[in-house]
């Protein structure tokens, strides 16, 4: 049964080669010189507020190329690897106990662009890892969009500030418990702000914001997580 799985998987490789969503080596989803680029980044910064931001890289190399494969590149085969960093990430910020993991909520028009949330989706396999290895966590989607914003891609730190001030809102009573923001990528750290303050102006306990990359970002020499 393996060897005919086996040659599946390579006849399945001759149509449709794979390649590394790091560096686009041939062969392999996700390589082996990537996940230990990756598992030994690790990054940290601050919002101004000095909550900490912890990311599994800064924005950059095989971390920045495995965000784009995931984000614009519509690589499902992956979204475990960038989960599993993600994971770190969440340990990173909350390194023990019970946590709440919320997700900074996507527009509606990338949800439709690719099928679902994906920060949404990578924390409920970031939750999912986390009690697999003996911890408690739950994913509370209770951030919401109280207005219609734009595309962030092109405005620079202040046309983003203006974007998402008093944008977002919780539904509902607050998540018991620490919680953790988790975003797929913290670049001006605006967003990252504004989840924060919503959810702590509804009486929310927010310890972190957990992402996969972060252009702000110090190396900080890389938390641990579960390579994939």
């Amino acid at each position: 049964m393996t060897s005919s799985r086996t040659a599946l998987a390579a006849a399945a490789d001759l149509l449709w080669p794979s390649c590394c969503a790091g560096c686009t080596r041939p062969g392999t989803a996700w390589c082996r010189h990537c996940a230990g680029e990756l598992a030994r980044a690790g990054a940290v910064t601050a919002l101004a507020d000095g909550t900490p931001v912890h990311a599994a890289a800064a924005h950059a190399g095989p971390a920045r190329a495995l965000l784009l494969a995931v984000k614009e590149g519509a690589r499902a085969e992956v979204r475990d690897v960038a989960a599993a960093a993600l994971a770190g990430s969440v340990a990173a910020a909350r390194p023990a106990g019970p946590v709440v993991l919320v997700p900074v909520p996507s527009r509606a028009a990338s949800r439709r662009r690719r099928g679902d949330d994906l920060v949404a989706d990578l924390a409920a396999r970031a939750a999912q890892r986390r009690r697999r290895a003996g911890g408690q966590a739950v994913v509370a989607r209770v951030l919401a969009l109280r207005r219609r914003v734009a595309d962030q891609t092109d405005l620079d730190a202040d046309g983003r500030r203006r974007n998402l001030e008093g944008a977002l809102r919780v539904l509902g009573p607050a998540p018991r418990g620490p919680c953790v923001v988790v975003d797929d990528v913290v670049t001006t750290t605006t967003t990252a702000a504004e989840a924060v303050r919503a959810l702590r102006h509804a009486g929310a306990d927010v310890v972190g914001v957990a992402c996969l990359t972060c252009a702000q970002a110090t190396l900080s020499g890389g938390p641990p997580w579960p390579g994939g």
